[in-house]
């Protein structure tokens, strides 16, 4: 390899004799890269990278780096060396740089490499060079070339690359691609005639290359020119995809294409039809709406989901009728629109719909209460909350809580100790989304005593989903209504929202309550602490564990107290922890409750967590948990 680089060096001084005389080590540097491949460290070409940078701003610098450059293209320097260095001619290089870069178009191991450079450096003399390799080129890299030539829109090798047409399908495929993107007067005339002459899979890529060009057209600001090309692919009567992008052509450069479009809107082909509909829409959504009843009912649906989409207030009166087609599918795509588009008006009628028998249409008609957007809609439901029909009554209190619309919290409050069941239960349902931390209280009592006693879990439900989302201090108004509440029932129901808050009072309300004699409140207890958010009732839990004369109960604390002792404590030594782990383990007789410490002694990695996971390892039940434990822990304890 040493005498490689060395070759190399000569041949650099040889072919550049003032890289000889250079002094800034550009010649260690290529040597260095000389040799490099695919897989090895790239560090030889970042450091000329680094040199490349700090040339940019001089003109001779730069000049003086590209003959250095390629000079080693012309060494005996590895092809991924070699390739590394075309990617940096693509942005140093001129136009002196083509004769090398075009010599190496002619061999097919580096033809990719001298194209990528030549692509990217400007200059008509790179034009040049590109076509007189076309004509002597084969294969692959003829191949490369056209889309090269493609690529810098070079109109003089128009003549050329349509020659190719009739050659091979890949390099007829490339040759019509070219074309497009150069798409000048002589290269659209070309495809228009390949369109023509041409059958099978090649007329297809020949219209694919045709709509091509037009669209480069229209995005150049050059829609006259692309006009003729759309229309002849919409009349050619192609693949449902060329007609369908022509037809979106023709609405976006025809002055006046309605005519065109509304007779593809009442053909029969969904893709044309489609496009159709995406067409109008921005340009005559009047004429779309006019158009509709007369449409099948796949249009109808396509078309009320486009203009839908619009969001715009003009379409509501034509959605609100559509609700009333005599065609379902019509009449859900409608409700979704109206969902979209509605507004306050639409209120009423969603939830009559939404109240009806037709399972779709239900569904349908709440998305869309859920999804109405602007002003006055919130006020509406809340106003509709006192319909005299039940079943809309009942859809109204639902949309409030799917939107947690917070204004309908009071009247929901009242209507949560209604005389009817159904009334109470989706109010106190809907309070769960809309109540605010100011109604716990209210909630509260709502739990002792409830409107009936099937209410209560509800109730709790809402009142625990309002304190997650409230101050930790609002936990007090329940430990008040706790207090002077004598049902053991209302009691429990309390007792197991007091916990996630972390509220001072709270803990010592369900402290005392571990200590009642009501099996039912002390259970109640035990989930409260349980749901405590770090680890401060660990001993109140171990101690019930311990003490208990219910076994159901010594389970819960138990496993309370193990899922305490495994939220992270910023302080807590490592050691404290195994040692609650440890308590915790001598009170295990379940198999759960055991793998659950073993399962949390590889957080700390001590020599006491590998003494209690060793002590379980002939433990028949969690033998295998033991022997996990231990292995991780061992691992540990060796870094």
């Amino acid at each position: 390899m040493r005498k490689t680089a060395i070759s190399i060096i000569a041949a650099l001084a040889w072919l550049c004799p003032v890289a000889a005389a250079q002094t800034n080590g550009w010649d260690a540097l290529l040597a260095k890269a000389a040799t490099w491949n695919y897989d090895q460290d790239r560090g030889p070409l970042r450091a000329i990278t680094v040199e490349m940078q700090k040339a940019q701003a001089s003109v001779p610098q730069t000049r003086e780096i590209e003959r250095r450059f390629l000079a080693f293209l012309q060494s005996g320097a590895t092809t991924a060396a070699k390739d590394f260095i075309c990617r940096q001619l693509g942005v140093i290089g001129s136009e002196a740089s083509v004769p090398v870069l075009a010599a190496m178009l002619n061999n097919a191991g580096t033809a990719d490499l001298g194209r990528y450079a030549l692509e990217r450096i400007p200059g008509p003399a790179v034009d040049r060079a590109l076509r007189e390799a076309l004509a002597r080129s084969s294969g692959r890299p003829r191949i490369g070339i056209v889309n090269t030539l493609g690529r810098r829109r070079d109109a003089a090798s128009v003549t050329a690359l349509a020659g190719l047409i009739s050659a091979d399908a890949t390099t007829a495929g490339a040759a019509l691609a070219a074309l497009a993107e150069i798409a000048d007067p002589s290269a659209v005339k070309a495809l228009s005639e390949a369109l023509v002459k041409s059958a099978g899979a090649l007329r297809l890529t020949a219209a694919e290359a045709g709509l091509k060009a037009a669209d480069n057209l229209v995005e150049r600001g050059r829609k006259s020119e692309a006009l003729p090309i759309y229309r002849q692919l919409h009349a050619a009567g192609d693949s449902l995809e060329i007609r369908a992008g022509a037809l979106r052509g023709l609405a976006a450069t025809d002055p006046r294409p309605e005519a065109v479009l509304v007779e593809a809107l009442l053909g029969n082909d969904a893709a044309i039809q489609a496009a159709a509909v995406r067409a109008l829409a921005p340009l005559s959504s009047k004429l779309l709406l006019s158009e509709m009843p007369r449409l099948s009912e796949a249009a109808q649906v396509r078309i009320l989901g486009t203009l839908a989409e619009r969001r715009e207030p003009s379409f509501l009166p034509a959605f609100s009728s559509a609700i009333g087609s005599s065609s379902k599918p019509v009449r859900l795509a409608a409700l979704e629109a109206v969902g979209i588009a509605g507004d306050a008006s639409s209120v009423a009628v969603l939830a009559a719909i939404a109240a009806g028998d037709d399972e779709a249409e239900r569904t349908a008609a709440r998305a869309g209460l859920a999804s109405l957007a602007g002003k006055g809609v919130d006020q509406k439901l809340v106003d509709g909350l006192a319909d005299r029909d039940l079943k809309t009554r009942l859809e109204m209190i639902r949309a409030v809580g799917v939107r947690a619309t917070a204004m309908a919290a009071p009247v929901l409050m009242q209507m949560a100790r209604d005389e009817n069941n159904d009334i109470r239960r989706e109010s106190l349902a809907a309070l769960r989304n809309t109540a605010r931390p100011d109604d716990v209280a209210g909630l509260a009592a709502l739990v002792a005593p409830p409107a009936r006693p099937g209410d209560r879990a509800e109730a709790a439900r809402t009142l625990g989903a309002v304190l997650r989302r409230s101050d930790p201090s609002h936990v007090e108004e329940v430990v008040k209504v706790y207090a002077s509440a004598a049902d053991s029932g209302a009691r429990s129901a309390l007792l197991q929202v007091m916990g996630p808050g972390g509220n001072p009072q709270a803990l010592e309300a369900l402290r005392s309550a571990l200590r009642e004699d009501s099996p039912e409140v002390k259970r109640a207890a035990i989930l409260g602490l349980t749901e405590w958010p770090d680890g401060t009732p660990i001993p109140d839990l171990l101690q019930a564990a311990r003490t208990s004369s219910n076994p159901a109960h010594q389970v819960l604390a138990l496993r309370g107290a193990i899922r305490l002792i495994g939220i992270p404590k910023p302080g807590r030594p490592a050691r404290e922890s195994v040692t609650l782990l440890a308590d915790a383990m001598s009170l295990a007789r379940q198999a759960e409750e055991k793998r659950a410490v073993l399962a949390l002694l590889p957080r700390y990695p001590v020599e006491e967590s590998l003494a209690l996971a060793t002590a379980s390892l002939n433990d028949s039940q969690v033998g295998a948990e033991a022997k996990s434990a231990v292995a991780r822990l061992e691992r540990t304890l060796k870094r």
